[in-house]
């Protein structure tokens, strides 16, 4: 969406994201002068039943080197779970110029009891939803019906942990393994068995599970990744996850992976090697084809709405008209039988009269 601001002078305050978040819309606020411009443009267009295409570019925002996705996310989170397998294959075409960097989602509740005790061995019944004296804390996911929090607090650790010591193509692997073993919508196995058989499953040595473990019981004793994971996300102002920024901007388009490759390739990498065959115009085109796709499904879904409305009513037309002669045929009967009675007690009161004179 394109603002024309009614002043030249644009203020900081204006660019700030709705922290709803009820409806995500990618908006630019422009100066009154260039949005009377574009008035203008249009004004002469539309008499031309033409279409307009508007492109904006961002000068000096590519850099050609490397591109850092930070990615503001919580383990039990399914959007940004999905983001990894959708991502897998563009995440392929950057290679090297992409640097990864996960920041995980912690509450704090200055009254609730913590628990340090961290083990990737055996599965803890604790629901305790903190650690640390500082109470970094996780809350329990009731639409993917993980209701004890402490299974997602230790999954953020483990994760950040995996991050830390093994490096970003380690982390990518558990993070696809984990979405496919553990993470199943219906029944998720948000557990250290699960997460401790997909270690294996990528080749995790005696060694690995000493350090891996190592760390865990370290980043809850000391000041560490989780303590400042906190502190940027209430630097950035992230209200809602999960949450994408890309060389430091907010990423504020669709979240369809090949959209958000774009982005990178339009404003943040100059790479013809790597972005080739990226066409700015085919989003138009693919908004105007799904629009129209949309439209279609909407007269279809009318369509069939009414004619079942239209059976629908006819079916209790009819009902209606049999009940209704049933009921009329029965008053009928019954009146006739009222009336009946009343006429032969009218004769044999005559008779009465007759008898008593």
């Amino acid at each position: 969406m394109l603002i024309a601001s009614d002043s030249n002078i644009l203020e900081e305050e204006y660019n700030v994201d709705d922290p709803t978040e009820i409806v995500s819309i990618p908006t630019i606020i422009i100066a009154k002068d260039f949005g009377d411009i574009i008035r203008e443009y249009t004004k002469i267009k539309k008499d031309t039943n033409e279409y307009i295409v508007i492109s904006i570019k961002f000068s000096g925002v590519k850099e050609g080197g490397i591109v850092e996705l930070e990615l503001f996310m919580r383990s039990d989170d399914q959007k940004a779970r999905n983001f990894f397998a959708e991502f897998s294959y563009y995440k392929e075409k950057l290679g090297e110029k992409m640097k990864f960097t996960p920041i995980y989602k912690y509450s704090r509740f200055v009254n609730e009891q913590f628990d340090n005790n961290i083990s990737i061995n055996e599965n803890s019944n604790s629901n305790i939803p903190c650690v640390k004296e500082s109470r970094m804390c996780a809350t329990s996911n009731h639409i993917m019906q993980i209701e004890n929090p402490r299974k997602i607090l230790i999954e953020n650790i483990r994760e950040t942990c995996i991050f830390q010591e093994f490096g970003q193509e380690i982390y990518w692997k558990y993070m696809l393994q984990f979405n496919e073993l553990c993470f199943d919508i219906k029944n998720p196995l948000f557990n250290d068995e699960c997460a401790l058989s997909v270690l294996k499953k990528i080749s995790f040595s005696e060694n690995d599970f000493e350090t891996l473990n190592k760390c865990m019981v370290q980043v809850v004793q000391y000041e560490s990744k989780i303590d400042n994971d906190y502190n940027t996300f209430n630097k950035r102002k992230i209200y809602s996850i999960p949450d994408l920024f890309i060389n430091g901007v907010p990423y504020r388009g669709t979240w369809y992976s090949k959209y958000i490759f774009r982005s990178i390739c339009n404003g943040f990498l100059d790479d013809a090697k790597i972005c080739e065959g990226i066409n700015p115009r085919e989003v138009i085109y693919n908004q105007r084809v799904g629009n129209g796709v949309l439209i279609f499904i909407i007269v279809i879904t009318i369509l069939v709405t009414s004619c079942s409305l239209l059976c629908y009513k006819r079916y209790i037309n009819k009902n209606l008209e049999d009940a209704l002669s049933e009921r009329i045929e029965e008053q009928t009967m019954k009146s006739i039988s009222q009336y009946q009675m009343f006429q032969d007690n009218k004769k044999h009161g005559s008779q009465l009269e007759l008898v008593s004179e």
